[in-house]
């Protein structure tokens, strides 16, 4: 189980509101009619905007840079983001801020929260009375709003073989759902910046190396890791190190992408390489076995010894397997 001993999970939790409320049975009859419908800035299908969008879009968007950073390190699984501990307790760092930051923000917004209602209404004088009745307290809007992160670790639980098997069953399909997550990076990077272009500048490598960064820092879920991390180098060494990138640069770049855009190119390509030739990679080493204790029932007065074979075959299957039911043990960083 050495791979998810050396894994940090952190759970996000994050809530927020789009200054909507749920169209009542009445005012879904009433707005049947489109004469008598209010603009579209104010009613969407089954909602109405009781406050200024644009009040609300920094405390929005904060949620997706929560688990945008999260991604550059982590893999889902359990429910979770998991990484290693080391990068575990900077991100944990990072949260932090993210959470400070999330706090001014509400404290910002419900501070300005009635003058910006009175705003709104001034914006659509026909529907005042509407609104007016419409909108929410303070209290009741302060609630909407939450952002908490949990740390914790995954034993085997020394519940018995089912429990540590299913583990070690999700622990070898962490390797195909780091591949598949590659995939959508850089299938996104080849979208933004690389897509019926015949150059693009240097800022488009930045993706390329935030898949190399988390492609290093979940090395240790697999040896095989480390062929996808020797590929990436490579072509990022070769690129120059300023002005456009165009050419044979470009193309070997597009090549890449196409290799990191497909889970299942990236597994053929990792599986060229016989297990027992992983040696020329200078950051791979050899798995251990690790012998797990069961702790038998007390009235047996002893412990017996089980082993469990957790190195790779040479083969990857990249699909992510059922989720066991996890003994979650907090972590020494928790928050």
């Amino acid at each position: 189980m050495e791979v998810l001993d050396q894994t940090v999970w952190i759970h996000i939790n994050y809530r927020t509101w789009q200054g909507k409320k749920t169209l009542t049975r009445d005012e879904l009859k009433r707005y049947a009619d489109p004469s008598k419908t209010p603009p579209e800035d104010l009613i969407t299908p089954g909602t109405k905007a009781i406050a200024d969008p644009e009040k609300l879009k920094r405390i929005n968007s904060l949620g997706k840079r929560i688990h945008r950073e999260c991604e550059k390190v982590c893999l889902k699984a359990f429910g979770a983001y998991g990484t290693s501990i080391e990068a575990g307790e900077t991100l944990l760092a990072r949260l932090q801020e993210l959470k400070d930051e999330h706090h001014m923000l509400i404290s910002e917004y419900l501070d300005s929260y009635e003058q910006s209602n009175i705003e709104w209404i001034n914006d659509h004088p026909q529907w005042e009375d509407w609104l007016r009745n419409s909108m929410m307290s303070r209290g009741e809007i302060e609630n909407r709003f939450k952002f908490e992160y949990q740390a914790y670790k995954i034993s085997s639980g020394g519940q018995g073989a089912l429990m540590n098997d299913g583990l070690i069953q999700e622990q070898n399909g962490l390797l195909g759902q780091l591949l598949l997550e590659i995939e959508k990076m850089a299938n996104d990077a080849w979208v933004a910046s690389y897509e019926n272009r015949d150059k693009t500048g240097q800022k488009a490598l930045s993706p390329i190396r935030t898949i190399l960064n988390k492609l290093k820092t979940l090395s240790y879920i697999s040896n095989k890791v480390n062929v996808l991390i020797k590929r990436v180098n490579d072509v990022l060494n070769s690129m120059p190190k300023s002005g456009p990138i165009e050419g044979a640069d470009l193309s070997s770049v597009c090549g890449l992408l196409n290799l990191l855009g497909s889970s299942k190119r990236m597994t053929d390509f990792i599986n060229q390489v016989p297990q027992h030739q992983n040696d020329v990679f200078d950051q791979i080493e050899e798995n251990d076995e690790e012998n797990l204790i069961l702790s038998e029932p007390a009235d047996t007065a002893r412990n017996e010894e089980f082993e469990f074979d957790t190195t790779e075959e040479s083969e990857v299957n990249v699909n992510t397997p059922s989720i066991p039911k996890p003994v979650a043990q907090p972590a020494l960083f928790c928050f």
